[in-house]
């Protein structure tokens, strides 16, 4: 994998008023081209002043581009969502300033992978389809931006959401190198800090360690949270949903821990007390041993409808019909959810309308490529989750922030309290802030409003416990 140049359109100069003073910026568009043809693309926006702080973003999948963090919450301009629970789902679209943008205080470069956006595929599959060729492509691209930007000597941020959150650990490796690691010599470039949302390395099997105590378990939390919304007489508070599901874990890990040796009268009281969390039938879970599974509980939490993945508070009339390619009776895990179905047509074309704003390239852009999901090898010469333990190891002023949305039936909440618990990751220096958002905690103006506080607070020295 051979870096050959980066390339950057003019610069063009911009203002934005954030807190009450106005902010002057500059835009431009970058592309880092590989000797395979492959790209990384970027949207640069450097404010005034020396020394700022840079904040390298990505979106996940792993074939997303950045479009989400982009016009969700980072960039300067947003996608307008009056209601971000019935966003139009036609045009038109309108862009506006965006007030949670963090350009007052630092640099930002959100960037999309190859195949992404407007980045170009590898001739052929290339190393990037792959936990450390992703890594490995990002860190050289990384290391040219501070280079030419003359960024070296300021302190480096990455923030991910989804498998951006994988990406980012393997980032912390690759940056600083080693004779083990993808770049194969000491690089040395070390974070001040990653950011995570919607968590993707401590939920899928495929990529990381998968935690011991089943998902039924680690489910709940995020269950309570979502039922608490629909059903919000069934508790006096979401707190209280969520706190009373994290405390009856322990208890319902020793009763599947008993299995058939449970007594019939403890086995049915955990069931009603699931129900009460689930909204799925005392008879049902008892049928199912006590278990149930993510894709039941959105089926069941309100009846005749099916909740989203990403969001559980978002709603479309029951499951999708299935289809018969490629596999009978599957059905869209993404394009369908009843969250993403209805949020994606906005970001789209609020896209399509920064294209017009910036004098962007030709061409579509592409959101998310399922052909690079499709080809990614998700396995990795090191855990995501062992990846972070050492860089915090190593580098003892890197801090972690993990941005966590309750009503997030993709990622749970749930894991990230487990993973934190049940790791070596030093906790005084790890903020976790719950949202009542989802997959994407800034979907909202409420929840906008206190991510940007919080990660403001973050990137300036503070810190909060879960």
């Amino acid at each position: 994998m051979k870096l050959l140049s980066l390339t950057s359109t003019t610069p063009v100069s911009h203002s934005i008023t954030l807190h009450g003073r106005e902010t002057v910026y500059t835009a431009q568009f970058e592309t880092a081209q590989f000797e395979d043809g492959a790209q990384i693309t970027c949207f640069t926006y450097l404010g005034q002043g020396e020394g700022r702080p840079v904040l390298f973003a990505t979106n996940g999948g792993p074939g997303s581009s950045c479009v989400w963090l982009h016009l969700g919450f980072f960039g300067p301009r947003r996608i307008v969502l009056e209601d971000p629970l019935r966003p139009p789902v036609v045009p038109p679209y309108r862009l506006e300033d965006n007030p949670h943008c963090l350009l007052d205080i630092c640099d930002l470069v959100l960037a999309d992978p190859p195949g992404c956006g407007f980045s170009r595929l590898p001739e052929g599959e290339g190393e990037y389809f792959s936990v450390d060729g992703d890594a490995k492509a990002f860190a050289l691209f990384m290391e040219r931006w501070l280079e030419l930007h003359h960024r070296a000597n300021v302190p480096l941020y990455f923030a991910g959401e989804s498998y951006g959150t994988v990406r980012g650990a393997a980032l912390a490796d690759a940056l600083m190198g080693g004779p083990f690691s993808a770049m194969g010599r000491l690089t040395g470039v070390s974070l001040a800090g990653e950011l995570f949302l919607g968590t993707a390395f401590t939920t899928a099997a495929t990529i990381l360690d998968q935690p011991p105590v089943e998902e039924c378990v680690r489910a709940l939390l995020g269950c309570a949270a979502v039922v608490s919304y629909h059903y919000p007489e069934r508790f006096w508070s979401l707190e209280q949903a969520i706190d009373e599901a994290w405390s009856l874990a322990p208890v319902y890990v020793g009763t599947l821990f008993q299995g058939r040796t449970l007594p019939e009268e403890d086995r049915r009281q955990t069931a009603k007390a699931l129900e009460r969390f689930t909204n799925i039938p005392t008879e049902t879970l008892l049928a199912q041993d006590l278990r149930f599974t993510v894709e039941q509980f959105r089926n069941a939490v309100v009846p005749g409808k099916q909740a989203g993945g990403y969001d559980g508070r978002y709603l479309l009339d029951g499951p999708g019909n299935p289809g018969s390619v490629p596999l009978p009776g599957m059905r869209d895990p993404v394009a369908e959810d009843p969250a993403m179905a209805q949020y994606t047509p906005s970001f789209v074309g609020g896209m399509a309308l920064l294209r017009e704003e910036l004098a962007l390239p030709e061409g579509v852009y592409t959101a998310i490529n399922f052909q690079v999901n499709g080809h990614f090898d998700y396995k990795s010469s090191r855990s995501p989750l062992a990846s972070l333990e050492n860089a915090m190891r190593r580098n003892q002023a890197m801090e972690l922030f993990f941005g966590v949305g309750l009503y997030d039936l993709v990622c749970l909440p749930g894991n990230v309290r487990y993973i934190m618990y049940n790791s070596n990751l030093p906790l005084d220096r790890v903020t976790a802030v719950q949202y009542t958002s989802g997959h994407m905690p800034y979907l909202g103006e409420e929840t906008a409003e206190a991510l940007e506080r919080d990660i403001r607070t973050f990137l300036q020295g503070g810190r909060e416990r879960i």
